[in-house]
């Protein structure tokens, strides 16, 4: 067996909405004890809106459906969310929450944000934008560097903005 399959579970539900996902992860966490809760991505779940209900309602219903869930079986949970497309001839920088399709609650509901953002072939930074409780993290950016011989990320630099409350 390996790591992956000693630690992970994957689901692939009949039904790919929201409440099919967490119905099958309240049984993981009753039969498994997880922990975690991985939903990638957001844009392929079924979202079968009610009439009359817009989508920052919408987002708003289903990011609070997910925390409630989070807080009541005490685990985490990781939406995976893509931005809108870059405008063109725009600057291109790290995207923000604000920057996800339908709604700034995104980054208004959120505990914690991160953004991670391509700047070069081999480069990544990931971008933390967003820490609700301080015992949870800092704000900043974790530079990255991808080394094709072993596939994996190491860390070149790190920038965390200083906090004067700290």
């Amino acid at each position: 067996e390996s790591f992956v399959d000693d630690h992970f579970h994957f689901i692939n539900p009949k039904e790919v909405n929201i409440d099919s996902i967490l119905e099958i992860a309240s049984a993981l966490i009753y039969r498994y004890g997880i922990k975690g809760l991985v939903i990638d991505p957001y844009n392929e779940l079924d979202h079968n809106r009610p009439a009359g209900i817009t989508e920052t309602e919408y987002v708003s219903q289903f990011l609070s459906k997910v925390r409630r869930f989070a807080r009541k079986k005490d685990i985490a949970v990781w939406v995976v969310a893509h931005p809108t497309k870059p405008i063109k001839d725009h600057k291109i920088s790290a995207p923000t929450a604000y920057d996800i399709s339908g709604s700034a609650n995104w980054a208004n509901k959120a505990d914690n944000a991160l953004s991670v953002f391509r700047t070069s072939g081999n480069e990544v930074q990931i971008h933390i934008k967003k820490i609700r409780f301080k015992e949870v993290g800092k704000l900043g950016v974790v530079d990255l560097k991808y080394d094709n011989k072993n596939g994996r990320y190491s860390v070149f630099n790190l920038k965390f903005k200083s906090n004067s409350a700290d």
